[in-house]
């Protein structure tokens, strides 16, 4: 896969922005995507759910393109309300 960068007005999408970097480079694209939070809405599609926690003040989880759940990242991943994301999330399926 590509990723893909697109900034509309003060949106900024991201498609699996760090698929297949090295350590060292996600770093550097993660603090990219901090210093991009202080003047855009950032939207990340992103299959790494640890990379989703560090980045993200918000997160949805989808599956086959519904949403499950919509929350708080923080809550989502340590208090999920719905059984489907909770099963994602600690490895049950997905």
């Amino acid at each position: 896969m590509r990723a893909v960068l697109l900034f509309a007005r003060k949106c900024c999408w991201l498609d699996e922005p760090c698929s297949a970097l090295d350590p060292i480079s996600t770093g550097r694209i993660e603090e990219l995507i901090t210093e991009l939070k202080q003047d855009y809405t950032v939207v990340i599609v992103t299959h790494n759910m640890q990379q989703a926690a560090r980045c993200s003040d918000h997160t949805a989880f989808m599956y086959l393109g519904e949403l499950i759940e919509f929350s708080d990242t923080d809550a989502l991943f340590t208090r999920p309300a719905k059984k489907q994301t909770e099963d994602y999330i600690t490895g049950r399926y997905g």
